[in-house]
């Protein structure tokens, strides 16, 4: 052997040991170690008593039903398990990996976000809305029989701003979008994301949306004043849609970014504004190419954990407003850093870490739903490793670890006879099908608010 394979040779043997012990200098991290026993035990007592009732159904025609087998089957959850649409319109519909995140999305989900991107809506200030794009979500989620949150009234800026002169001009601007997105759909929008991530813009230079509107005379919403303004116009139009204001930036109790999201909400809420949620972009990167298992060098090396997140959480409740994880992804490596050798989590760790993180979310009653900001990896931002679908179209050990949860562990099914008139069990609240042979199918809300009702079955 010569000298320079000799060199080669010992180089090689150099990575080759470097990078074992480095893959292995982290123990299997779910986000879970003996600091967080506690609260996950508590969050799973939690869910089974905030998440279930004691149900009661009175059965009108007994006599005609004795003897019969009856199944009453949950097959869909009051609490929100949301994904996302975007981009599903421009991939082909033979493509495997949109068909399976259609597959999961008829599956495990309840609710789709639907993306309207104002910038790419109206590009052009003279010309009338298009809506292909919004117009293919919003029947998508009619055609599957899902609910939607409609993301965003103010997102993804045109670049015709610029041309107004004053801040109420631009108010002018901001009422006549939020007028047309009513009149084009209107009541069909369950709940909708007014403010978007102004808090995080005062700080993001780089940012396209953010850059181009300090050149504008646009409001800053990130002022209270303009919050409450923006709050109203939204209510007057779209009067049946829960009103979301959401932010990014990791809540945790040491990012002094989420504590102004905590001091601005608390401001609106003593204006007593008007909306329905309080939302978290809950999207986990690492920071600075820091290890997930060692945190970020800013927040502490516990960020990632559950005790470090559900403090965050537990600050943001006392406000006393309900909240919704509007957009979510777990830890994942980052389509936007460079580093090859980005920090980043097996899809075991991956599938881990999200049980961990939805059951702790489910077990809060402060909290009304999880929406996933990923369905297919890469698709919609960032995320490389955040969907349950990869680009290749494979089930992700995180798809399944969600089905367990969802339809096995989350789930109720009851198969009884009839014999007397009340059928009597526990279960989660939600949507149940009640299937009884020979009798048409019947579907019943069960919830705190309807814990007891009446039946008639009716014959095919």
């Amino acid at each position: 052997m010569n000298l320079i394979l000799k060199k080669i040779f010992i180089l090689s043997t150099i990575i080759h040991v470097y990078t074992n012990i480095n893959a292995q200098s982290h123990h299997f991290f779910d986000g879970t170690d003996e600091l967080t026993k506690e609260i996950m035990s508590n969050a799973e007592m939690q869910i089974e008593k905030v998440r279930k009732g004691n149900f009661t159904i009175q059965i009108q025609n007994l006599k005609d039903l004795k003897s019969k087998d009856i199944q009453i089957e949950l097959v869909e959850h009051d609490f929100t398990f949301g994904t996302n649409l975007f981009g599903l319109d421009e991939i082909a519909d033979q493509n495997l990996a949109k068909q399976m995140a259609i597959k999961t999305i008829e599956e495990l989900f309840n609710t789709v976000i639907v993306c309207d991107y104002w910038g790419r809506t109206q590009s052009n200030k003279t010309k009338k809305p298009k809506w292909k794009y919004t117009d293919y979500q919003m029947e998508f989620a009619e055609k599957y029989s899902k609910k939607n949150r409609y993301h965003a009234l103010l997102f993804s800026y045109p670049r015709w701003f610029h041309t107004y002169k004053t801040e109420e001009e631009l108010w002018v601007i901001i009422e006549q979008r939020i007028k047309d997105v009513a009149k084009r759909y209107g009541d069909e929008i369950n709940e909708v994301d007014v403010i978007n991530e102004f808090i995080n813009y005062q700080y993001w230079d780089k940012n396209p949306h953010a850059k181009y509107l300090k050149t504008t005379k646009f409001p800053d919403f990130a002022k209270p004043e303009n919050g409450a303004r923006v709050l109203k116009l939204a209510r007057k139009y779209l009067t049946k849609s829960k009103l979301v204001v959401l932010e990014t930036n990791i809540w945790s109790v040491s990012n002094p970014i989420y504590q102004e999201i905590y001091d601005y909400h608390k401001k609106l809420i003593a204006m007593e504004v008007d909306y329905d949620y309080i939302g978290y972009q809950a999207h986990y990167y690492a920071l600075q190419n820091t290890p997930f298992q060692e945190g970020t060098k800013q927040w502490g090396p516990r960020t990632f954990m559950m005790d470090e997140i559900n403090r965050g959480m537990e600050q943001m409740a006392t406000l006393g407003k309900p909240i919704i994880i509007a957009e979510f992804n777990p830890p994942s490596r980052n389509n936007k850093n460079k580093n090859p050798n980005q920090p980043s989590l097996t899809d075991e760790e991956i599938a881990a870490w999200e049980v961990n993180f939805y059951t702790l979310m489910f077990s809060k009653p402060y909290i009304d739903g999880i929406t996933r900001w990923f369905t297919i990896d890469n698709l919609g931002g960032r995320g490389m490793d955040a969907g349950i679908v990869s680009e290749e179209g494979v089930l992700k050990p995180n798809y399944f670890a969600l089905k367990n949860l969802i339809k096995e562990k989350w789930h109720t099914k009851w198969k009884g006879k009839f014999s007397k008139e009340k059928i009597e069990f526990r279960g989660f609240y939600g949507k149940y099908k009640v299937t009884v042979e020979g009798y048409k199918d019947e579907t019943i809300n069960l919830n705190k608010s309807n814990l007891s009702l009446n039946l008639n079955l009716r014959k095919n």
